[in-house]
């Protein structure tokens, strides 16, 4: 990538900063930055990074977004892609969550799963049951993602994927290392909004949490990277996103695991 486009994308996560700072709606990157294909937009989120490390302390681990395939159908895609999450922005056990510290929230429900050792470069791909070789624990755990009210209908994936494909914190239940023993292609899953009961599977999210843990894996190792020790993966909801109004209480469960509560507040 010759240098003029690298500035041109180096401008392109400045002007997302700015949009973040001024809490404007997310709108699409104006085409004057050129961020034209996916690999441009995964450049833009890591020179976001450097900007973003500064105020949100460091990357500590992956998302996997857009792992259904409506959502991946309408944004033209066939595959998810990822965003980077950072320290500051995750928290353990149950928390109220203020909807004033996002543009416009969103809750998903995941399984978050934390990397015991560093995943070598490998010349096969990973597939889920590689990966839990090097898999310490697993926790219930809700995505916030902030869409900063985006106009769905005409969604650019290439602008959502430099916005950090909307990654904004992770609320983790306790984490558990006896998890070898389920099937985390049919785990049975619980939400609880208000005392209204909802069921699904570990499985919604990309078929089983552990393909998005060997897809994260295997996007690492084709630029160069890996999963490293104390990682942590949220892997895709398993139900779709929620966007909740001030006073609701949330609950999530996965069997065998554990389960974690968030309340809303203004």
């Amino acid at each position: 990538m010759n240098q003029g486009k690298l500035d041109k994308l180096k401008n392109a996560a400045d002007w997302i900063e700015d949009q973040h700072k001024r809490r404007q709606n997310f709108c699409s990157v104006p085409e004057c930055y050129a961020v034209e294909t996916l690999e441009d937009a995964y450049t833009v989120q890591e020179f976001l990074i450097k900007e973003w490390e500064q105020k949100l302390g460091p990357v500590v681990g992956y998302k996997l977004a857009l792992t259904s395939k409506p959502i991946q159908e309408l944004v033209g895609l066939d595959h998810p892609c990822i965003g980077r999450l950072y320290r500051s922005q995750i928290y353990h056990g149950n928390q109220t969550v203020q909807l004033s510290n996002f543009g416009h929230l969103g809750i998903e429900f995941e399984l978050a799963v934390r990397i015991g050792a560093d995943m070598p470069k490998s010349l096969k791909l990973w597939t889920s049951e590689s990966v839990k070789d090097f898999v310490k624990a697993v926790s219930t755990s809700f995505e916030l993602i902030d869409d900063r009210n985006a106009n769905y209908s005409n969604l650019e994936v290439n602008s959502l994927v430099s916005d950090n494909s909307w990654f904004g914190g992770a609320v983790l239940g306790k984490e558990n290392e006896s998890w070898k023993h389920l099937e985390f292609d049919k785990a049975v899953v619980k939400k609880t909004v208000n005392n209204q009961i909802e069921t699904s599977t570990t499985g919604a999210a990309l078929g089983d949490p552990f393909n998005s843990v060997a897809w994260i894996a295997n996007f690492l190792n084709k630029r160069g990277r890996q999963l490293k020790a104390n990682e942590l993966i949220m892997t895709g909801s398993t139900f779709a996103t929620m966007f909740p109004n001030n006073g609701d209480t949330i609950s999530y469960e996965v069997t065998g695991i554990g389960a974690v509560a968030l309340k809303v507040s203004e």
